[in-house]
């Protein structure tokens, strides 16, 4: 099981497409992330991670330091003991807060959205100005510590045309785990699209080539279409676990099948129960199920199997139901598809060992 504490809905930036609504102080009371840690562990099922988010989580580190100091006291002998995420947009890394994520092994998740143009355009400070100078420092501090970093960049309707800049810069820095997630709230409209789709050819380029370079990384925006190539479409295994191995914990002490439905803590139709009553499998079953329906209008698609219409939280950004999949879903999900088989067939055909090693062994 995997727990995620949003810690506080205040941030000290002001990213212009945050989907976690207005910024206010909340700050989660640790008697409540005790009530939560407790509630995980009378499942009687191994606690494997525990994550903060928010806001902006690095601003409270005692409170994180006392959460810390709970779980190692009530798992010391049961098992393996959890990792600790924190997911972070890096102005607050400097090389004292580097070195004590470091000494306390935290994996780390930062919030850096490609080159300078890109990021700047959209993960500003509050007084409107430009965070990247600080977040690429924080993000060399924490590579250079040896953790695990994984870089999250938000792709937005006005620097869709920057993915392929964006991409080839993250790995320039050193990153090699990277992920890229679209703003599905944004204003796609023809022009946006068009930019997508710009943007969207010139980072395939740069996909094939990182591959041909011999840089080894992991990209989620491209991978997991090419995995589906290889298995056959997604198993029920590679679905995200809404509320069943995950659980997001609101300040309040609200439950939530993942951290992206918090927001600011006010959406009543996807609560899964409270610390203090822990986890009501009637409303949680109820939402799974809706997810994962297959709608009448998708059931005769050619990528069915690899398509994202499973996402709850996707499905819920973009109509407000989590079953509910929006036709703009499945546009972007067929550009990606088509973007991964030509790079994964352009790879294959040349016959890449790196890309070969990965995926297809056998070969080899």
């Amino acid at each position: 099981m995997r727990l995620t504490l949003f810690l506080d809905h205040d941030c000290n930036l002001r990213c212009r497409y945050c989907y976690n609504g207005s910024k206010f102080s909340s700050v989660m009371p640790l008697s409540t992330a005790r009530q939560a840690i407790d509630m995980m562990l009378a499942m009687n099922r191994p606690l494997q991670q525990v994550g903060f988010f928010g806001g902006e989580p690095l601003l409270h580190r005692p409170l994180i330091a006392e959460v810390i100091s709970y779980v190692r006291g009530v798992t010391g002998g049961q098992g393996e003991k959890p990792k600790f995420v924190v997911t972070t947009n890096g102005t607050l890394l400097d090389d004292e807060m580097v070195q004590w994520l470091s000494d306390e092994g935290f994996y780390i998740g930062l919030s850096i959205d490609g080159t300078p143009e890109a990021h700047d355009a959209q993960r500003v400070c509050i007084d409107g100005s430009g965070s990247y100078a600080q977040v690429a420092a924080g993000l060399a501090r924490a590579l250079h510590s040896g953790r695990p970093v994984r870089t999250v960049s938000v792709v937005g309707p006005d620097t869709a045309h920057l993915m392929g800049a964006s991409f080839e810069h993250l790995l320039g820095l050193g990153v090699r785990e990277l992920s890229f997630n679209i703003n599905y709230e944004g204003h796609w409209d023809e022009a946006a699209r068009g930019r997508f789709e710009t943007g969207l050819q010139d980072l395939e380029k740069r996909y094939v080539d990182a591959y041909r370079q011999g840089k080894p990384f992991r990209f989620n925006l491209i991978d997991r279409s090419i995995v589906t190539h290889v298995k056959g479409g997604y198993e029920s295994c590679d679905r995200c676990d809404f509320g069943c191995e995950e659980i997001a914990v609101s300040p309040a002490g609200r439950l939530y099948p993942c951290d992206r439905l918090i927001g600011e803590d006010d959406r009543d139709d996807v609560i899964i129960g409270t610390v203090e009553t822990g986890v009501d499998e009637r409303l949680r079953d109820a939402l799974i199920r809706s997810k994962n329906a297959v709608l009448e209008d998708c059931r005769d698609c050619a990528i069915l199997g690899r398509c994202m219409h499973w996402c709850g939280c996707v499905n819920y950004a973009m109509t407000g139901d989590v079953g509910g999949v929006s036709g703009l879903l499945c546009w972007f999900e067929r550009r990606l598809v088509e973007a991964a088989d030509r790079a994964g067939a352009q790879l294959f055909a040349e016959k890449n060992e790196l890309f070969l090693r990965r995926y297809y062994r056998s070969v080899l």
